[in-house]
């Protein structure tokens, strides 16, 4: 079992979900204050995603009870989490400065935008692929 690499997903998808949650205080302030419509879309998209990353972590979290070997379990979740956080910098970076942190170049915002966003892409890549090999069916060795 693999309970206290379980605790540590779950512990920190809590945290990046609560911050995703806290991301709808300014999109409803940008909706209500007649915000322009690419200040309210950059909030909108901080607090969904940052949310789903959250309750990704957590549900990934669960289903960690299935894969075996504490290494391939360490190999998911780090990823997973500095996935989380980095979807809190870009997203949150983003949607706070205006930039959309796509490409490295321009400002210093929309380079720290891109640089969590490519955490986010990273961490995922890394690990979903082999929790997918990890969990699939079939005999065991």
């Amino acid at each position: 079992m693999h309970a206290s690499e379980q605790r540590r997903l779950v512990f920190h998808g809590a945290i990046v979900l609560l911050v995703g949650l806290l991301c709808g205080i300014p999109q409803a302030s940008a909706i209500t204050g007649g915000a322009d419509p690419a200040r309210i879309h950059g909030w909108q998209v901080a607090h969904n995603a940052i949310v789903l990353a959250g309750i990704m972590q957590i549900a990934i979290a669960g289903a960690l009870a299935v894969v075996r070997g504490a290494r391939t379990v360490r190999m998911i979740v780090w990823p997973l989490i500095a996935a989380g956080y980095g979807s809190i910098v870009g997203l949150g970076v983003a949607a706070a400065s205006g930039y959309r942190g796509l490409t490295p170049e321009g400002p210093a915002l929309n380079a720290v935008a891109f640089a969590g966003n490519m955490v986010v892409a990273i961490g995922s890549l890394a690990a979903l692929p082999l929790l997918i090999w990890a969990t699939r069916g079939g005999p065991r060795a």
